[in-house]
């Protein structure tokens, strides 16, 4: 199987389905975080979207105080 990496920047809107792969997860587990107002979306319309840095800030908060996030 190839491997795919993506590279955003601060600046990158996500789709549900890009943040998903991102997060290793299922679309709906991300609308469920939306729903829950724990991913604010930057846009709704015409289709939700996610700004980068929104998802990377969700990540941080998951991350237990002591560990250390490097991007790659």
């Amino acid at each position: 199987m190839e491997e795919f990496h993506m590279a955003f920047t601060n600046y990158d809107l996500l789709t549900v389905p890009q943040a998903a792969e991102l997060l290793e997860t299922k679309d709906t587990f991300v609308y469920g975080l939306i729903r829950k107002g724990v991913i604010v979306p930057a846009e709704r319309v015409p289709q939700l979207k996610i700004s980068y840095p929104s998802l990377v800030a969700y990540l941080k908060r998951r991350i237990p105080s002591g560990f250390t996030l490097i991007a790659a």
